[in-house]
């Protein structure tokens, strides 16, 4: 794993884009309401006085693949097959996992019994609300996660090194179709993260029932993924130094909003992760996926969407209609996870509606600058940030 500053990184034009936005200033955000985030332009200093103004930031960290994904990226022919193939094995395990199970139980009579007992088994996990989940190293070392980290590929960019004897909640953006940053990244030894983050473990956070799921659950929790509940996420944040937990703010509602292009995220009245770091004490991380929505394409229509919103709204996790390359095949695109400089709070175990309101204004702010700041670089053809 190479880590450099941006100005020293192995691509040249990024060195060129990050050198001139450095010796630029930082945007200014105006905020119009604080209590209900109604917008937010470059043209005015911001209202919040939590606000970092006119502040030039150090050069970033960036963490590249290691030599050997690298070098696996950049080849072609049968390696680029493999890497395609393995890509595409993989997001159809993490459609299909979920129905196997089904499927067996319908036609594999002598297996129904031993099913019954794993989905019971499955039901009554403790795992899933531990706070920790139940990480299995091994698998998440598998050789697999070579070649889909190469086929993306994955770089790690860090604003400020985090102090390892804290706990972090990291607000991930966007969510995309699949949530691949949360899989590959933070669930893979491969992606960088791990030495990225020394010291510190990143879980991400999953839908309490999706961990609940036979297969695709045990497979969530193999790679460190824990429950999004509350009480999750507070044990999560009490279990130790260095415990955090990454959750992708804009939930299932903000997949619908997933398309080639599409910059939008779902954040406005989003306010409960905010609670719980006041409550925890813990830094707020802002964290944008630079090529998360440029995956899969998504098909859009009216009535396919008030059918999508009305399922969502029953079932609580969406169903995109999506297509990649050849149907079902990711498009080849690079994830760039960029961690902005951590939010600072004070500890408090009942915080008002006001302190909330001002630490989500200033989170808001500081995801905002930290688009605009890397977008030239990672995001060139990328639309504005808009959210919603």
């Amino acid at each position: 794993m190479t880590t450099t500053a941006s100005n020293s990184s192995g691509d040249d034009i990024h060195s060129d884009k990050e050198t001139q936005y450095q010796q630029q200033h930082t945007l200014a955000v105006d905020i119009t309401d604080v209590t209900g985030i109604t917008d937010i332009t470059d043209s005015k200093p911001p209202d919040s006085p939590l606000s970092l103004k006119e502040t030039n930031y150090p050069e970033p960290l960036v963490f590249e693949p290691s030599k050997d994904i690298r070098e696996l990226s950049q080849g072609g022919g049968l390696q680029m097959a493999l890497q395609t193939l393995v890509a595409s094995i993989f997001t159809a395990l993490v459609l299909l996992m979920p129905l196997t199970i089904i499927f067996a139980f319908i036609y594999v009579s002598w297996a129904r019994l031993p099913l019954a007992a794993y989905v019971a088994f499955c039901y009554l996990d403790p795992a899933v609300d531990n706070g920790v989940g139940r990480r299995i190293q091994w698998v998440r070392r598998l050789g697999v996660w070579k070649y889909v980290n190469a086929y993306f590929p994955v770089r790690i960019v860090l604003e400020k090194k985090l102090d390892p004897s804290l706990n972090y909640i990291f607000g991930v953006s966007p969510h995309g179709i699949l949530c691949f940053s949360g899989q590959v990244v933070m669930g893979s030894q491969k992606s960088g993260l791990d030495e990225a983050l020394a010291g510190i473990t990143a879980h991400p956070a999953a839908l309490h029932h999706a961990l609940r799921l036979p297969l695709f659950g045990a497979y969530l929790l193999a790679i460190g993924a824990i429950s999004s509940s509350r009480r999750s996420i507070r044990k999560c944040l009490a279990s130790g130094k260095g415990q955090s937990v990454g959750i992708v703010i804009g939930g299932a509602k903000e997949s619908f909003y997933t398309n080639r292009g599409s910059r939008r995220v779902i954040l406005k009245n989003r306010k409960g992760f905010v609670r719980e770091a006041i409550m925890a004490g813990a830094p707020l991380v802002p964290t944008f996926v630079f090529g998360e929505n440029d995956i899969f394409f998504q098909v859009e229509h009216p009535a396919l969407r008030r059918l999508q919103e009305w399922l969502q709204s029953k079932m609580m996790f969406a169903l995109p209609v999506f297509y990649g390359r050849f149907g079902i095949v990711p498009r080849r695109t690079p994830l760039t996870s960029v961690f902005a400089a951590p939010i600072f709070v004070e500890k408090n175990a009942n915080p008002s509606h006001d302190e909330i309101n001002k630490v989500h204004a200033e989170y808001l702010v500081q995801l905002h600058r930290l688009y605009n700041r890397f977008k030239p670089i990672y995001d060139p053809e990328g639309g504005d940030l808009v959210i919603g």
